[in-house]
């Protein structure tokens, strides 16, 4: 297996439980869909930072953008948005999308800067 395998085979095992949560749901809230995205931001750059250590800080991002992307498509597009006839839903989960890959990209960021500045992560050159 690719490191890049392993890392996502290894994040989809980490949000499985809360995957299978959200599937039960026949609406999420936005503000939840948020909440929920940053805890799969916070577990996947833990496991890209633990499996992936010998690649460069933009090929981590990248990783964890892939399967933070699979996630959402596979949890919160199958969710009924009320209200909204069926043919315009794909199109508002489509903007929704984009918005919230838009934060979840800087939130990677931001995570990774605190794990660093808290000592989860150690900085380049530390042992």
């Amino acid at each position: 297996m690719t490191v890049k395998e392993l890392v996502l085979e290894q994040a989809e095992k980490t949000t499985a439980e809360l995957k299978q949560s959200l599937k039960n749901l026949k609406s999420v809230a936005l503000s939840e869909a948020w909440k929920a995205l940053q805890l799969v931001v916070a577990s996947t750059v833990q496991i890209v930072e633990a499996i992936a250590k010998d690649l460069e800080g933009k090929d981590k991002k990248a990783i964890a953008i892939e399967y933070i992307n699979t996630f959402y498509d596979t949890t919160f597009t199958i969710i009924d948005i009320p209200l909204v006839p069926n043919l315009l839903e794909p199109i508002i989960h489509s903007y929704v999308k984009k918005v919230l890959m838009i934060l979840v990209s800087s939130s990677i960021d931001a995570t990774v800067s605190i794990f660093r500045q808290t000592g989860i992560f150690l900085q380049k050159g530390q042992v």
